[in-house]
């Protein structure tokens, strides 16, 4: 009897960890802890290695292998890399293939071209593993046709303790690469927003106190504030333009740093992620960034401290890999099915 293994497949850059960062990593530990092995896929630089890898190391790596289900995290950084696994995994099929997609890119441009690309790639999968309804719901309405599966939200594997602070005085924070997010530059509120990230801008507003940068795994530590935002794009009116029009579709990361280190959520009234976070009372929605003041003060430290407990709550899912465990789970309950 030939015992069948189960293997996530993502790419690793030359002298980088893996491609993508965090997001992807933390789903390498979590199905690892249910039984999934880690195979990296290589990227290289020079035409000789990409050939030899491509043609050859990696070939002679999977042929050995018994797949029973596979999941690649997407987008890998490297084309070449890409489309030499998708050649070898049809000369050496698995019982199951799965894509994960962490990014739409095409959904990001709205090239029809890339569209279709994008589309035609993910139709060599059996089956997609996307962030969230209205994810699904563009794929359908862009020709997709076969099984999806909903994550609900990313999960964060977070070292540092919770804040646990319930002392309710309406800060918030926000965490990004900031050269993208514009709004910040022209927010005029009294309440401070306390920001962490790279690339931080020359002139800011007063109500913005930069926090400078930390890796993923020490940031958790310096978020001691009320909220955690998420918003994106130009305008503090409405979120816009391709980063702001991306919340429509997309499960920001950054939420589920703010929720596993104890952050009830301020999130843009028409973001993907609104249904999840009033469903679950883990946060405020806003339709205009201009309107925090007013929202923050109607808070009281009651409904706060509740908001706060049900956080940490979900929190504790988030670290423990529920999301990533429970989405897996259903591709082999569809398994079973057949």
């Amino acid at each position: 009897m030939i015992l069948m293994s189960n293997y996530i497949v993502t790419s690793v850059d030359p002298g980088k960890n893996i491609g993508g960062g965090k997001a992807k990593e933390d789903i390498i530990k979590y199905l690892g802890e249910i039984g999934y092995t880690s195979l990296p896929l290589r990227t290289h630089k020079t035409k000789f290695e990409k050939l030899l890898y491509g043609k050859f190391k990696l070939p002679q790596k999977v042929k050995k292998l018994d797949l029973e289900t596979v999941i690649l995290q997407y987008p890998v950084s490297s084309r070449y890399a890409l489309t030499s696994f998708l050649s070898v995994l049809k000369r050496y099929p698995a019982q199951k293939f799965v894509i994960w997609v962490h990014d739409i890119q095409s959904l990001q441009s709205e090239n029809e071209t890339e569209i279709q690309n994008e589309l035609a790639l993910f139709d060599q999968a059996d089956e997609l593993i996307v962030h969230n309804p209205q994810m699904k719901q563009w794929l359908l309405e862009h020709g997709y046709t076969k099984p999806m599966h909903e994550l609900s939200i990313f999960d964060y594997d977070n070292p540092q303790p919770f804040q646990t602070s319930m002392n309710y005085n309406g800060s918030l924070c926000f965490a990004g690469n900031l050269f993208k997010s514009e709004f910040l530059q022209k927010m005029e509120i009294k309440s401070t927003v306390n920001v962490f990230g790279p690339n931080m801008f020359t002139q800011a507003p007063d109500c913005i106190e930069y926090e400078g940068q930390y890796s993923p795994e020490e940031l958790p530590k310096y978020l001691t504030q009320n909220f955690g935002l998420i918003w994106d794009g130009q305008s503090t009116e409405s979120c816009t333009g391709t980063f702001g029009r991306y919340l429509l579709y997309n499960n920001p990361h950054k939420t589920s740093l703010y929720i596993s280190s104890g952050l009830p959520i301020i999130i843009w009234e028409k973001a993907a992620l609104a249904d999840f976070i009033t469903t679950n009372g883990i946060g405020l929605t806003i339709s205009d960034l201009n309107k925090l003041d007013d929202v923050l003060e109607k808070v009281t430290p009651e409904e706060y401290a509740v908001m706060r407990k049900r956080t940490i709550a979900m929190g504790e899912k988030l670290r423990q890999g529920y999301f990533t465990k429970k989405v897996v789970a259903s591709l082999q309950a569809d398994s079973r099915k057949e």
